[in-house]
C-alpha cells in the first residue's frame, strides 16, 4: 500500500481535554503535539483492522462471493487467488 503523505487539521480542543492531554503528554515525555499525533495514530491502526469485519454492503459481500467460488473451481493451485482472498 502506498504511504501517503501527512496532513494539516486545525482543531478545537476544549480547555480540560487541553489540560488532561498535556498532562499525559508530559508524563510520556513527548510534547503535546506528538502525544495527541500518536493517540490518533493507534486509534486509526484499530479502526482499520476492524473493517473488513464491518463490511455489509450486500453488493460487496457478492463480490467476496464470487472471488471465494473462482477459487473453488480454479482449485488450490491458484496461490495468487489464495493469497489475495486470505488479506
Amino acid at each position: 500500500m502506498a504511504v501517503l503523505p501527512a496532513k494539516r487539521k486545525l482543531i478545537d480542543i476544549t480547555g480540560p481535554v487541553f489540560e488532561t492531554l498535556s498532562r499525559q503528554a508530559y508524563r510520556e515525555g513527548v510534547s503535546l503535539k506528538k502525544y495527541i499525533e500518536t493517540l490518533l495514530e493507534k486509534d486509526a491502526e484499530r479502526h482499520r483492522a476492524e473493517m473488513p469485519a464491518r463490511i455489509t454492503d450486500p453488493r460487496i459481500l457478492g463480490l467476496v462471493g464470487v472471488a471465494r467460488r473462482a477459487v473453488a473451481e480454479a482449485g488450490p493451485d491458484d496461490e495468487r487467488l489464495q493469497y489475495i482472498l486470505s488479506k
